[in-house]
């Protein structure tokens, strides 16, 4: 179930049911205004439904663009028409228009005109092939439209560069583009606008692994887009809830939204959305249904795919289908070798459900799928390509997927533990995921945690926890009543200067995100440092030595948290989801995330040793 972009040159606020903007164009048609007609068939698209058949609307919006002879009117509906074609599931009908459009506008010389033209070029061009000329026309529409004060122009922008950064894996620029979504939509106060943001915060939590937040995200979209009427609104709120559901192993959602998509997918006549419904039926124990819609698209082989926006992903579901029943049936086996061939030009990139509605994992696994049914050798290859691509995701959740039984995909194998360093090495620690380790400096909040680590499930005071971390023996002395010791506030200080810096140089940089950020660290430091000390920046002091203990031991792992986070927010995530700080502290392991700990140089695997 898909979803694309609206058109950015109408009223974000209008009316997005079809009937109702087929009858303001027929009301304009009969007052027999062509400036009414022209504005009236520009909204049309609005209307649809990405991927469903387009009915009459390409057939009105083109006699109004026939009709019209000023070159700014007849550019707006040459750019509404491209839309029509490809929301309606004809990209190559579109291409004309595009074009027509992108020439006018730039003759005219309005950058309204510019942003909407390419706009329309972008989906002229929304297909496997064409990522480089798109990512290079979503560049010159967020340059156009940072100059642009219209909400809807900026979030198309915002929304094209989202798309592509996910496209290409580049986790700065996606950060970036979510945070330009928040920003727009407090700005704004367009419910559609928070809709869009709401909905593309989900996904990028479902990614990770965030689901609170995902949950959240997802309640907010539906809230939103409801408000807004978007038209869409159904399709995105069953592919998150999919999305959702595979995350959590929720078998029983699974099968109920296998049942809409299969069911959707037919009336639509949207392969992209049958091939999902098979997926759906596999990963909830019913292969057979999945098997019957693999031989449904796929009987004819996988070159009968269109190369349009969901080709990845209508082909990676068929190839995850066919590498898990090629035991089974002949024809999975021949899919699952023509998905290999097909899918290897385009390793490397994500597989998205049409505008970042869903993340649906990169091509390199789909290929180590296809290889590992195979039996070929370039299976360990692509899966090493995959576990890279993951890690630098901040998804190392999607790991244990590499490792799926491919053979029995109604059993489900227990995740594979991922290999977490976390020991001194020299001055400092060497800390991260296997093949992804960073140094840090000896914190004692790290010592704290491979403290905990060490002691899995196992309740362990603060006090002695804070013992262990010194070496032995109870905090005593001078020492034994202060909440944050001398070591730990230099930290904190220094990091302050740190932040300073690095504030002076995104704001040079007029990085809106990087400044937002680093402020709100600066404040949390403040407030750790606050706390800590009384006048005179003298050093605060508890008349237990428990209760300092606790104190010391939570900041302690909280600073460390914030430095791991700074290089590996994954990580991040995994302590703060699995270690619990008070009196008493203590590490649960997660059985859905399981860790084999390095926490010395001698514990280190054979092939992981330097």
């Amino acid at each position: 179930m898909t979803h694309g972009y609206d058109s950015v040159m109408t009223d974000g606020a209008g009316p997005r049911d079809q009937a109702a903007l087929v009858r303001a164009l027929l009301d304009a048609r009969q007052a027999d205004d062509a400036e009414l007609i022209a504005d009236a068939a520009v909204n049309l698209p609005l209307g649809q439904r990405f991927g469903t058949h387009p009915g009459q609307v390409p057939a009105l919006l083109y006699e109004a663009y026939a009709k019209a002879t000023a070159a700014p009117r007849r550019c707006r509906l040459a750019a509404a028409l491209a839309r029509a074609w490809v929301y309606g599931g004809y990209p190559e009908r579109s291409r004309v228009f595009a074009r027509e459009a992108t020439d006018l506008a730039a003759s005219a010389g309005d950058p309204r005109l510019v942003a909407d033209a390419l706009d329309a070029a972008l989906l002229a061009n929304w297909g496997p092939d064409c990522f480089a000329e798109r990512l290079s026309l979503a560049v010159r529409l967020e340059e156009v439209a940072a100059h642009l004060t219209e909400p809807e122009l900026r979030l198309s922008a915002c929304l094209w560069r989202l798309t592509t950064a996910w496209e290409c894996l580049d986790v700065v620029a996606v950060q970036r583009q979510l945070r330009a979504l928040d920003r727009l939509a407090e700005e704004s106060g367009s419910a559609r606008i928070g809709y869009f943001a709401a909905a593309r915060q989900a996904m990028h939590a479902l990614v990770t692994a965030d689901l609170a937040t995902a949950d959240l995200a997802i309640a907010r979209a539906a809230e939103l887009g409801a408000a807004a009427a978007e038209p869409d609104l159904e399709a995105v709120t069953h592919s998150l809830a999919a999305a959702r559901a595979r995350r959590g192993g929720d078998s029983a959602t699974l099968l109920t939204e296998a049942a809409a998509f299969a069911a959707y997918g037919a009336a639509e006549g949207v392969p992209s959305v049958t091939a999902e419904a098979a997926v759906l039926w596999l990963e909830g124990g019913e292969p057979a249904r999945a098997l019957e819609l693999l031989r449904q698209l796929a009987g004819a082989g996988l070159t009968a795919v269109a190369r349009d926006v969901d080709f990845l992903l209508t082909t990676v579901s068929l190839v995850q289908v066919a590498a898990a029943l090629r035991r089974e049936d002949e024809l999975a086996a021949q899919i699952a070798a023509e998905g290999a061939r097909l899918l290897e030009p385009y390793a490397g990139r994500a597989v998205l459900n049409a505008g970042a509605v869903v993340f649906h994992g990169v091509v390199d696994e789909y290929l180590c799928r296809a290889c590992t049914a195979l039996d070929e050798p370039a299976a360990a290859r692509w899966r090493n390509q995959a576990s890279a691509s993951y890690q630098r995701l901040g998804a190392a959740c999607w790991l244990p997927r590499l490792d799926t039984s491919l053979g029995e995909p109604a059993t489900r194998r227990p995740p594979a533990a991922a290999v977490v360093h976390l020991r001194p090495d020299g001055a400092g620690w060497l800390v991260g995921f296997d093949g992804t380790t960073f140094a840090l400096p000896d914190l004692k909040g790290l010592r704290y945690l491979r403290e905990l680590a060490r002691r899995p499930g196992a309740d362990v005071t603060a006090l002695d926890l804070a013992a262990a971390g010194h070496g032995g023996g109870v905090l005593a002395g001078s020492l034994a009543g202060e909440v944050a010791d001398d070591q730990a506030l230099g930290a904190y200080r220094q990091r302050l200067r740190d932040i300073d810096a690095e504030l002076d140089e995104a704001h040079d940089w007029a990085d809106e995100a990087r400044v937002t950020r680093l402020g709100m660290e600066r404040e949390a430091l403040l407030r750790e440092v606050a706390a800590a000390t009384g006048l005179g920046g003298r050093q605060r002091r508890f008349g237990s030595a428990g209760e300092q203990a606790r104190v010391a031991v939570r900041k302690a792992i909280s600073a460390a948290l914030a430095r791991v986070e700074q290089q590996d927010p994954a990580l991040a995530r995994l302590f703060r989801d699995t270690v619990r700080t008070g009196a008493a502290c203590r590490y649960d392991p997660d059985p859905g995330r399981p860790v084999t700990w390095i926490l010395t140089a001698s514990a280190l695997p054979p092939s992981g040793r330097r």
